[in-house]
């Protein structure tokens, strides 16, 4: 017997919050995160005949926002490319209001950030988004990835491992170290 068809607007109710909190951080900064959170949902509307029930809701969600966002990052690097950005177009416009010093020091630690976790493939930049930056527990991260909690302390350990080789070589390339 299949499950019943799934309630979209009961389904958005009560995931939207963190799905979106899934898209800020696997997106990072230059995420459209209202777009992509839209998108997942409408996904999610399109296949809810196909979901099964043999995984949970939440991990379901988290596999298209995982898609999704991983289709926009692709999008976001051709974009760069080409330089058609619209960060590129406008990027030398002045900003009305300036930014506080410790405002735009978080923000540019944060892009540091994003630019190295762009460096790791896409299960070791996960694990390290949600443990580190979501503070998701390995248990969670193995229900929403389908492994075990070892797999993802495995994860974790190569993640970081490349992550501070990653972060030393921009910082070198930069002039920082």
């Amino acid at each position: 017997m299949s499950p019943p068809l799934i309630d979209t607007a009961a389904l958005y109710r009560q995931h939207a919050g963190e799905v979106s909190r899934w898209v800020r951080s696997l997106a990072g900064p230059d995420g459209e995160i209202e777009d992509v959170v839209q998108e997942v949902f409408i996904i999610a509307h399109r296949n809810r005949s196909a979901f099964r029930g043999e995984a949970t809701v939440k991990t379901w969600l988290f596999g298209i926002a995982n898609n999704v966002v991983r289709r926009q990052r692709r999008v976001q690097k051709v974009r760069r490319f080409l330089g058609g950005t619209a960060k590129d177009v406008a990027g030398d416009q002045r900003a009305t209001d300036a930014l506080a010093p410790d405002q735009l020091a978080r923000r540019q630690a944060q892009a540091r950030v994003y630019r190295v976790l762009e460096k790791l493939s896409d299960k070791f930049r996960n694990a390290i988004i949600l443990f580190e930056l979501e503070g998701r527990s390995a248990a969670e991260i193995a229900e929403l990835h389908g492994v075990t909690p070892q797999v993802v302390w495995v994860w974790l350990s190569r993640a970081r491992t490349q992550f501070y080789a990653h972060l030393e070589a921009l910082e070198r390339a930069e002039g920082v170290v």
